[in-house]
């Protein structure tokens, strides 16, 4: 298995998904989007299969060469409905099938990441559940491994914000644990939620950062997948998501990127606010060089 680092050496920006201003200059088509990242300075770009995956391998094809002309790397993420912990068979079976479909058109892509949720805790007791999900894990990871054209592939296990939702940070560090090609995909927007608002220095970040680096190891730590965005919560969690512009929610992103600068940590950062992903990817990336600067 060969898994490359981030070979900029630097921390990576860029949108999940089409922000409302690339449709308002009058672009509609996902080839048209490397460009115009390009010309913000951007880098990546995630493809949503949220709703399924329901994209053709020759138009997928399409999409990566023209991200390849440009310099963007793409990342998907697999279906939401995707859930190791039910205890129904064929949904949990279902769900190590859309992590391989989303690989075969990510491959299509030229990309490298796929992000995905891991499931919900149900009924069961939590333990239970989570236990449930790292053997469908497991078998998922069998799968991957039986396809050697995916062997340069990352599957990245999302932080969740909802209190019935599989993805604390230390179920997301332990399935890291469980293959060199399984990366966390670190939302912190999800945890600042789950947990009432708890990230709002960089002492705070750091700790989170720490913790993956213990148990999922500094060098996934270092090129790790990250969501980034404000949203708002209540007692159970997670609400919707919102934009920079919000001055009520959190997390801001500066103790963040001090926290990159004092790890030395290259990830690979994804804005998710809600329309502005580019702007705020953009933000994000002027907040980290200038947090650079001054270091």
């Amino acid at each position: 298995m060969t898994i490359r680092e981030n070979t900029a050496d630097r921390p990576l920006f860029g949108p999940s998904g089409h922000s409302a201003s690339f449709s308002a200059e009058g672009h509609t088509a996902t080839t048209e989007m490397p460009a115009w990242l390009r010309a913000r300075e951007l880098d990546l770009f995630e493809y949503s299969f949220g709703r399924g995956v329901n994209i053709s391998s020759k138009t997928a094809t399409e999409i990566g060469k023209v991200c390849a002309e440009y310099g963007i790397e793409m990342s998907v993420h697999a279906p939401y409905f995707i859930n190791f912990a039910s205890p129904e068979q064929e949904k949990a079976d279902n769900s190590v099938r859309y992590v391989l479909s989303s690989l075969k058109i990510l491959k299509c892509f030229g990309g490298r990441r796929c992000i995905f949720h891991a499931g919900a805790q149900g009924g069961a007791a939590r333990e239970e559940a989570f236990a449930r999900t790292k053997d469908k894990f497991a078998e998922t990871l069998a799968a991957i491994a039986a396809e050697p054209e995916y062997a340069d592939l990352i599957v990245c296990p999302e932080t969740m914000g909802k209190q019935p939702q599989i993805g604390t940070v230390e179920e997301i560090a332990e399935l890291c644990t469980m293959g060199d090609n399984v990366f966390p995909c670190v939302d912190f927007g999800h945890i600042n939620s789950l947990y009432g608002g708890i990230l709002r220095t960089r002492d705070d970040f750091a700790r989170i950062i720490d913790t993956f680096a213990e148990k999922a190891g500094e060098f996934k730590t270092k090129n790790m997948h990250v969501h980034f965005s404000k949203i708002q919560y209540g007692a159970k969690g997670e609400i919707r998501h919102l934009t920079f512009e919000d001055t009520l929610y959190g997390p801001e992103f500066e103790p963040f990127a001090e926290t990159i600068v004092k790890y030395g940590l290259t990830p690979h950062i994804l804005s998710e606010s809600a329309g502005t992903q580019a702007e705020d990817a953009a933000q994000m990336r002027d907040i980290w060089r200038a947090v650079a600067e001054r270091a």
